[in-house]
Formats: C-alpha cells, sequence, structure tokens
C-alpha cells in the first residue's frame, strides 16, 4: 500500500516505521527536527518490539500536495485533526482516512469532511515516546490496535479486515471490530479517569489508586462518562460504572503505576494538551444532553488554567 502518516510523532512513526519494514510505501509528515533526522539517518524503532533501523521511508515537513496514497494515517493532535483535514480535503480521489487518535470527536468531524464512506476509527492502546529527534520507542502494549469503520453500511468491512491485516503483518497487532466506537469510548474512559486528575496532581497513576479521595475523584469521572455514554447511546463493555471501576482499580492501573501521563508531561513542556477531547468532550456532550457532569467540566477548567499557567496557547472549552 502507499500510506500518508499525517502527525507523524511517536505513534505515527511507529506505525509508518513498521510499515515500511514491511515493504509499503510510506510518507511521513511531522515536524521538522524529526523528519530531517529521518531523512538524514533513517527511523531508529526501540522498545518492547525490537531494534530497528528504518531507511525506506520518505519524511515531509509539509503537506503533499499530490494524492497518490491508498490509505491516510491522521496521527495528529485532536486539536488539529480540523486542521488538517481542511489539507486531506483538498485531496482527490477516495482514499480513505484512518483516526489513530485519542479522545471523542475526531472521526465525526473526518467523517463530516469527507464523507463516511471514507471515514475509519482506530483504538490504540500501546505507547511510545520520541527520546530524541529521528527514534521512536515503543514502551507498553495492553491490547491489540482496533479500527473499523464509523459507519459499517458506508464503508465496506471486508476492506477495513485487508488494512488490519496489513498492519497486524507489519508487526503492530491490529484486529478489524464493527463498532469502534465502543472501543474508542473504552480508551476514553481510562484516559478521562486518569489523565486529568494525575495531571493536576502531578503524580504518577500508582499514587492515585493509594488515596482515597483519589479513587472517589476516579470514580465521579466514570460515573458521569457512562451517563453521557448511555445518552448517547453508546454500548459500553461494562454494564455499570461500579463493574468498570474494579476493573481499572484491580487490573488496568497496577500494571503502570509507575506511569505518568502525557498531559502532566506536555503541561510541563508548555503545550496544548487533548483535554478538550477527553474530560472537556464527557463534560461538553453532557452539557447538550441534559446530564450533569461536574467533575469532568471541574477537572477540564483545572488543566486549561494549568496550560494557561504555562504559557501555553489559549483555547475555550466547547
Amino acid at each position: 500500500m502507499r500510506i500518508l502518516v499525517m502527525g507523524a510523532g511517536a505513534i505515527g512513526s511507529v506505525f509508518g516505521g513498521f510499515l515500511a519494514r514491511a515493504g509499503h510505501q510510506v510518507t511521513l509528515v511531522g515536524r521538522p527536527p524529526h523528519m530531517k533526522t529521518i531523512n538524514k539517518a533513517g527511523l531508529e524503532i526501540t522498545g518492547i518490539w525490537g531494534d530497528h533501523t528504518v531507511r525506506n521511508l520518505k519524511a515531509l515537513t509539509t503537506f503533499p500536495k499530490e494524492n497518490s496514497f491508498d490509505i491516510i494515517l491522521l496521527t495528529v493532535k485532536s486539536y488539529q485533526t480540523a486542521a488538517a483535514m481542511e489539507e486531506i480535503r483538498a485531496l482527490a480521489g477516495r482514499t480513505p482516512v484512518l483516526s489513530l487518535q485519542n479522545g471523542l470527536g475526531n472521526i465525526e468531524t473526518i467523517a463530516e469532511t469527507v464523507g463516511a464512506d471514507r471515514t475509519l476509527g482506530g483504538r490504540v492502546i500501546f505507547g511510545a515516546e520520541t527520546p530524541a529527534p529521528g527514534t521512536v520507542r515503543v514502551t507498553v502494549i495492553a491490547d491489540a490496535v482496533a479500527i473499523g469503520p464509523v459507519r459499517e453500511s458506508a464503508f465496506p468491512f471486508d476492506r477495513a479486515e485487508e488494512i488490519a491485516r496489513s498492519i497486524d503483518r507489519a508487526g503492530i497487532p491490529c484486529r478489524a471490530v464493527r463498532k469502534i466506537e465502543r472501543f474508542i469510548w473504552g480508551k476514553v474512559l481510562y484516559n478521562a479517569a486518569l489523565n486529568a486528575p494525575a495531571a493536576v496532581l502531578g503524580v504518577n497513576y500508582g499514587k492515585l489508586l493509594e488515596s482515597e479521595a483519589a479513587r472517589g475523584l476516579m470514580y465521579d469521572i466514570i460515573r458521569e462518562a457512562f451517563a453521557v455514554a448511555d445518552a448517547e447511546g453508546i454500548e459500553l463493555d461494562w454494564e455499570t460504572p461500579e463493574e468498570y471501576r474494579e476493573i481499572l482499580f484491580s487490573r488496568l492501573i497496577p500494571p503502570t503505576a509507575s506511569h505518568f501521563p502525557s498531559m502532566l508531561r506536555d503541561i510541563q513542556r508548555g503545550k496544548r494538551t487533548e483535554i478538550d477531547a477527553l474530560n472537556g468532550a464527557l463534560a461538553h456532550r453532557g452539557e447538550t444532553r441534559g446530564i450533569p457532569t461536574p467533575v469532568n467540566r471541574t477537572l477540564t477548567r483545572l488543566i486549561l488554567y494549568r496550560e494557561e499557567a504555562g504559557a501555553s496557547p489559549k483555547h475555550r472549552l466547547g
């Protein structure tokens, strides 16, 4: 396949690197220091999936003007989705776009721009970081990547399966699913319950679990999220917030107890976070449907304050 990775930071570079190793024609679009190093010396991939140097990559700092791609992988931050889709809209053809992003709202923005018949959603639940330009490290994996149509009747499921097989054969565990929204919401539950509290308090996930007050805060986030999901008709993998709370506390947090959220790193570096697509999205959707979400809204405002205090670009809660 001819593949364009739009927003090739850590996650996008891992996808692009492994797909290129498997023989696909991959073009990355990302920040200049990372892209220039890749063009000069190749992409270094390290971590739990082994050490690899990938040289058969094309790395760009600006969006290509022509469409010669079979699929576009979108790995930009959630607040960059609309701008990225405006660039993608200008491409001729019927190239599908696969969102491999965090949070709510991305697949809806893609579908509104290019149509549901060109839109795939993805749930990525492995971790990666960029220690230096030209290098990415895969740090942890909790489950296979899940991809699926935003609306099955619009995008053929067998095509989604074909794309998933290509990713899986490249060395990134991946499978196609028919209801991608429940997988995306499952990750939002995890991120919303952990990232904002840990970022506000400046602690790792394990410290949250040790505190009765923090456990109560996480449970409040979960209860509000379940209420919003129910109002939107989303089928979650857990019947009650209590069931998910027990799984989160007993199975999901302990293996990642020493992990600090990327949201905290973004704040420390003066960068914008993805809070608007996580707790902020839950608060906004709850308000739209008359569901009270005071905990998620308060956490969103606290993160926005920390962003402003860190001199990152200001943005408003939707």
